[in-house]
């Protein structure tokens, strides 16, 4: 009789160590980030910004855009992330991928890497694609940065629309089994048509506020836009904050930029607000239920500082200033619970 209560005992205690030290429902944090022109020339004061960015973002997985090697990336990330990046020495602006114990990067490939292509995906700024393993799971995590609008939206719309075309194909073999998270700077917010394409899965999808639910990728990201948060141009507005954290809505942001959609336009002297959402996380649908919240990053020490300037020579970067301030964009990210 004694050795069986022992033996239930035992048993019993087996059981609370396995559910104590055994795998817990997870919450993983992805985060995108565009570094403005992050080089290995940075200011020490800026380097200590960034670090704070990425130390209080607090992030399992960020992808980030303007990256111009992997050794400028390690100069602002803690040893406990792992870089996924394919540098090519040449190359100004390019994507990475980091990620932190216990996430491993199993795979990373270019998905468009061709010439041909372009158009739709400027140099280097090639869909990146990372195998993302951790807690049991894997998620296929895309890192974006589409064609930018200098030139104006009326030339550079259609290679945006592009990009996304050929990106939402890529995925629809897919999408439905494999849990995939694209993320990046679209140059364009959740009415804009590049990014309808990609919500609908249809390549004829019409620009505008889609009030109908997404039916390809979820963009997390758009609850955002409907508040008039913005990821970009918050430098312009707080370069000077003397406070722990900033506002992020800015009054009109939306508007502003479905007002001038198919407008000829210039944009410094007709657009009134210049701040905009385009840095955004989409998931596959099959995730749509684990996301439990979104949001921006606004602790002052993303935004406030001088900004860099810089211009081009025989096709390479000039750094004319060197400015102090951590990025022209700010970190949006999304909680995954599981």
């Amino acid at each position: 009789m004694q050795k069986r209560v022992r033996r239930t005992y035992l048993a019993s205690l087996i059981l609370l160590l396995f559910f104590a030290c055994g795998p817990q429902p997870a919450e993983i944090k992805v985060a995108t980030y565009n570094i403005y022109w992050l080089d290995d020339g940075i200011s020490a004061a800026r380097q200590e910004r960034l670090q704070t960015v990425i130390d209080k973002l607090n992030a399992d997985i960020i992808g980030f855009q303007e990256i111009q090697s992997k050794s400028a990336l390690e100069r602002i990330l803690p040893d406990n992330y792992t870089i996924g990046m394919l540098d090519d020495p040449e190359e100004r602006q390019e994507l990475a991928i980091a990620v932190r114990e216990p996430f491993e990067i199993t795979d990373l490939k270019m998905v468009f890497p061709e010439k041909v292509h372009d158009q739709a995906f400027p140099r280097k700024r090639d869909l990146l694609q990372a195998y993302v393993e951790g807690y049991g799971r894997r998620l296929i995590i895309l890192v974006h940065h589409a064609k930018s609008r200098s030139g104006g939206r009326a030339k550079t719309s259609a290679r945006r629309e592009a990009s996304a075309t050929m990106t939402m194909r890529y995925l629809t073999s897919r999408v439905k089994y494999d849990h995939i998270v694209l993320l990046g700077d679209f140059n364009d917010n959740p009415d804009d048509r590049s990014l309808n394409i990609l919500e609908s899965g249809d390549p004829d999808a019409l620009a505008g506020i889609d009030h109908v639910p997404d039916a390809f990728l979820y963009n997390t990201s758009e609850s955002l836009l409907d508040s008039n948060y913005c990821s970009y141009g918050y430098n312009y507005l707080y370069d000077k904050i003397e406070s722990d954290t900033f506002d992020p809505v800015v009054p009109g942001a939306r508007t502003e930029n479905n007002k001038w959609r198919d407008r000829p336009h210039n944009f410094m002297r007709d657009v009134k607000v210049k701040a905009i959402l385009f840095d955004q996380i989409l998931v596959s649908r099959n995730l749509k239920d684990h996301v439990q919240s979104s949001g921006i990053f606004t602790r002052a020490e993303a935004v406030k500082g001088t900004r860099s300037r810089i211009s081009f020579s025989d096709g390479e970067i000039v750094y004319t200033t060197r400015g102090d301030f951590a990025s022209d964009h700010v970190p949006v990210w999304t909680i995954l619970k599981f």
